[in-house]
């Protein structure tokens, strides 16, 4: 299903980032990109129940109608590292790690579609004509292992945030950060990434 997905996307979703970039040069991000993307699966034989009233599942933002779930991001890649950085879920209502991990681990959406941008080609709003670079990513969310032990990393300002470090893999929740699960994975585990230019 990955290698079905991602070749639809990269040729079929071209086209819908065309139209967008006519209107606007910021890129396509958050709400706008999950309805761009359910747009294309759906117009691809993928049916699913993507609508637009920003309310969705914990984690999953779309799922199609043969059951599987998607959760969507933006993030951003680093050619150099060879890595992608993408936000998860705000997780602060759970008092403890323990909880946290175990809130990641039962509400993940079963595959990931990342529309990355590396920070040089972004680094100016580029201008109407100027090239709009993305990096389309489509893995499976059990690439991504968030158990184990969990440290806290003190900063010299007081703060605190917990992290854990694997393979491939480093993820952190910062207090400061409303508890936001943001994670870093190397492309040897998720695949190497589809560049799509506009």
């Amino acid at each position: 299903m990955v290698d079905s997905i991602k070749d639809i996307l990269k040729i079929f979703l071209l086209e819908k980032l065309r139209l967008h970039h006519m209107l606007y040069r910021l890129p396509a991000i958050s709400e706008f990109l999950e309805e761009l993307i359910a747009e294309v699966l759906q117009e691809n034989g993928y049916p699913n129940d993507w609508k637009p009233n920003r309310s969705h599942a914990v984690s999953k933002d779309l799922t199609l109608d043969a059951g599987k779930s998607f959760s969507i991001k933006s993030g951003i890649y680093d050619p150099k590292k060879q890595t992608l950085k993408f936000s998860g879920s705000r997780l602060g209502k759970h008092n403890t790690i323990e909880a946290m991990v175990e809130s990641i681990d039962n509400t993940h959406a079963d595959f990931y579609i990342c529309l990355a941008k590396a920070s040089e080609d972004w680094s100016n709003v580029p201008g109407k004509a100027d090239p709009k670079t993305y990096y389309l990513f489509v893995f499976e969310a059990a690439k991504l292992d968030y158990n184990g032990v969990w440290g806290v990393k003190v900063s010299k300002k007081g703060g605190f945030k917990y992290v854990i470090d694997k393979p491939g893999m480093h993820a952190k929740i910062a207090p400061s950060m409303s508890y936001q699960l943001w994670t870093t994975v190397d492309i040897s585990l998720i695949g190497e990434p589809e560049k799509i230019v506009i």
